[in-house]
């Protein structure tokens, strides 16, 4: 990552996460968004220390409202914000917000020093955020979206099957299953930031971490900037290999349902939940 230092911790770690992420060539122009909700004590202390004189913004209401949320802090890229720009501005490209009113606003606490809001795909993140910090027990804490290139050529080229685009990608590497036996989850082609995309997204974040948003890109959930970005580069790197493979001709041998069964045994302890579908 992007070496940068911040006052903020968490503002050096996720501007970091997204200055590489632009330099992978995932995350063009203003493409692309992060939310991160961090622990309640610790970003009250840092900006209690480094920030003591800066007001609340009034609360602005949410078009779907998270209870489960309430009172929690997040840091999120603005809309209209370029990746790129984020260790060199990073208090314009991210704000520090806060859940309230029982969850149906937000608040900012900090950033967003050009008078910018959280990105539009916002509402469809604290509806992520809401199943997997309750479906992994708190574990899963930053969502992250982009346009990883291969990943969504795959949307072109295979049906849009969760089964099938998940055995693709598990079948390319043996690490994929290990990674994410969760599998991938197709949300058909939707307009982004409304509340439709919000609904089928969160159905499918019932079942697992990772969403296709059919040829529009991936949307991630992970404990830590580190652990979502390792998680999309296999992701990616899996489609890119699957792309070439079929750009060759097709495969004339795959790794076997039997020895991704081995694996899944093998790094049982690894795994964040069991494989749903090698039993499909």
């Amino acid at each position: 990552m992007t070496v940068f230092s911040h006052p903020i911790p968490f503002v050096q770690q996720v501007a970091s996460l997204a200055r590489l992420c632009w330099e992978m060539g995932w995350n063009e122009a203003n493409g692309g968004n992060i939310s991160w909700r961090l622990p309640t004590d610790e970003v009250e202390s840092v900006l209690a220390r480094r920030y003591p004189n800066v007001t609340p913004a009034a609360p602005v209401t949410l078009p779907q409202p998270q209870p489960t949320l309430d009172g929690d802090y997040f840091i999120v890229t603005g809309t209209g914000q370029y990746f790129r720009h984020a260790t060199e501005f990073p208090d314009q490209v991210f704000g520090i917000v806060r859940i309230v009113e029982g969850g149906s606003a937000y608040q900012t606490v900090w950033g967003f020093s050009n008078g910018g809001r959280p990105t539009s795909e916002f509402a469809t993140h604290l509806a992520g955020h809401a199943v997997r910090k309750r479906v992994s027990e708190g574990r899963e804490r930053i969502i992250m979206h982009c346009h990883a290139p291969e990943f969504i050529a795959l949307s072109y080229i295979l049906p849009l099957d969760s089964k099938e685009l998940t055995m693709a990608l598990w079948t390319k590497m043996p690490e994929c299953i290990v990674i994410f036996p969760d599998g991938v989850r197709i949300v058909p082609p939707m307009l982004p930031g409304t509340t439709q995309i919000a609904d089928a997204s969160i159905k499918e974040m019932e079942k697992g971490r990772i969403i296709s948003w059919s040829h529009h890109g991936i949307f991630a959930s992970e404990a830590t900037p580190d652990s979502v970005f390792g998680l999309i580069e296999t992701i990616e790197k899996a489609a890119g290999i699957h792309r070439k493979v079929l750009s060759a001709g097709g495969e004339k041998q795959t790794i076997s349902k039997e020895l991704l069964g081995q694996l899944t045994d093998y790094f049982e302890k690894l795994l964040v939940q069991k494989p749903d579908f090698l039993d499909d």
